[in-house]
């Protein structure tokens, strides 16, 4: 069975976007999100990790996309939305820093996977598959069309 995670590109009122950064593996700057739990729907899970992670409440805007990991069993569904409030945020074991960033001034670590999250996202895509045959083919195949 597949590990199913979602994560979204969330956006401010001034059109930067809210990443945070990891505290663990390679401590690389992400989109706020992380795993579907039992008996939770993609979308409930995704409200509740943005919460854990960030303090922030969202609006889902859409559905941007499925970008599969074939080489490691992993599935992760991409969103976009709008910050709605936020409750007050301190680092944990978990995540070390949140901000929020120019899309032409993303920080760095971050893997190409993240990066072309984001760029699909704001490109205004809808309903995309994308999949990453192999660990060092960090190439995406694109579907027809897409």
């Amino acid at each position: 069975m597949a590990n199913i995670g979602v994560f979204a590109t969330i956006l401010d009122a001034a059109g930067h976007l809210l990443l945070v950064r990891q505290n663990y593996a390679g401590r690389v700057w992400s989109q706020p999100g992380g795993r579907v739990e039992p008996k939770e729907s993609p979308l409930e899970a995704l409200h509740r990790e943005v919460r854990e992670e960030t303090g922030h409440r969202i609006q889902v805007e859409r559905f941007v996309g499925a970008y599969s990991r074939t080489y490691d069993d992993d599935l992760v569904l991409a969103f976009i939305g709008h910050s709605i409030g936020s409750e007050p945020w301190a680092p944990d074991g978990e995540i070390s820093a949140i901000g929020f960033f120019a899309p032409d001034r993303l920080p760095e670590p971050m893997n190409l996977r993240t990066r072309i999250r984001i760029a699909d996202a704001l490109a205004g895509r809808s309903g995309l598959v994308r999949v990453f045959d192999a660990p060092e083919n960090q190439q995406a195949s694109f579907p027809e069309g897409a």
